[in-house]
């Protein structure tokens, strides 16, 4: 089950590191522009829009009249005013908040994971495009950071079990240490509560160097998947 007051508190805390160390995030907001079918909308509905990465992408390379994001961070805001000064913000948990009009472009890059229902929202959101609208959503697949999840023998609570464009990117980090303190400063500990105590940090540090070593570093793999569907 998705905590979503941890997502919230855990995306509110990292809003001011997210863009130094969003690497993969920064990667897919450039594959899901790639993705789309057409790079002029009228409208446009970005999701879970954080600190603008993808709305950087947008406003560089598509043509639109109206902007309306959303992210159950109210600070977000800020953010994107700094991008799009005339854009609607809406605060809230797409999950639940109400939608009263539709878009001919919904876009979310990196967020719907974190839905309860992924593939209900999804639907949901497909239901609110004009006619020939678009959706297109990058996620993370189930077994995003299944480092993290084997050593901390832990189950990501994110199900993903959708159809469609996987990829896989592997990152490098000089220590175990380095790969919480990345995963901190992007908000994906929001998984789980976890609480190391001294004992249990030296042992994750030993067990991730003994099954992730690469060469003298060690790796955390990202699994996003990509979703265009037109209506």
């Amino acid at each position: 089950m998705i905590d979503k007051s941890l997502v919230k508190k855990r995306f509110s805390k990292s809003l001011k590191t997210y863009n130094d160390n969003a690497l993969i995030q920064k990667e897919t907001a450039k594959k899901l522009i790639d993705f789309l079918p057409r790079k002029e909308f009228n409208s446009i509905f970005e999701i879970g829009c954080a600190t603008g990465i993808l709305t950087g992408q947008i406003v560089k390379n598509i043509k639109f009249k109206t902007y309306t994001s959303n992210d159950i961070v109210e600070n977000s805001k800020a953010y994107i005013d700094k991008i799009i000064p005339e854009n609607t913000f809406i605060t809230g948990d797409i999950e639940t908040i109400e939608i009263n009009q539709k878009y001919d472009l919904i876009i979310a890059n990196a967020v719907l994971q974190w839905c309860e229902n992924t593939s209900g929202t999804i639907d949901k959101l497909f239901s609110c495009l004009n006619k020939n609208g678009v959706l297109a959503v990058s996620i993370f697949a189930n077994d995003n950071l299944k480092e993290i999840q084997t050593v901390l023998n832990i189950k990501s609570p994110i199900k993903t079990d959708l159809n469609g464009i996987i990829e896989e990117y592997r990152l490098l980090f000089d220590s175990p240490k380095d790969v919480l303190k990345h995963i901190k400063a992007t908000g994906a500990n929001a998984l789980t509560e976890y609480k190391f105590t001294k004992s249990s940090l030296k042992a994750f540090e030993e067990k991730y160097k003994t099954l992730y070593n690469v060469n003298g570093k060690v790796c955390l793999t990202y699994k996003p998947l990509y979703i265009i569907k037109i209506s």
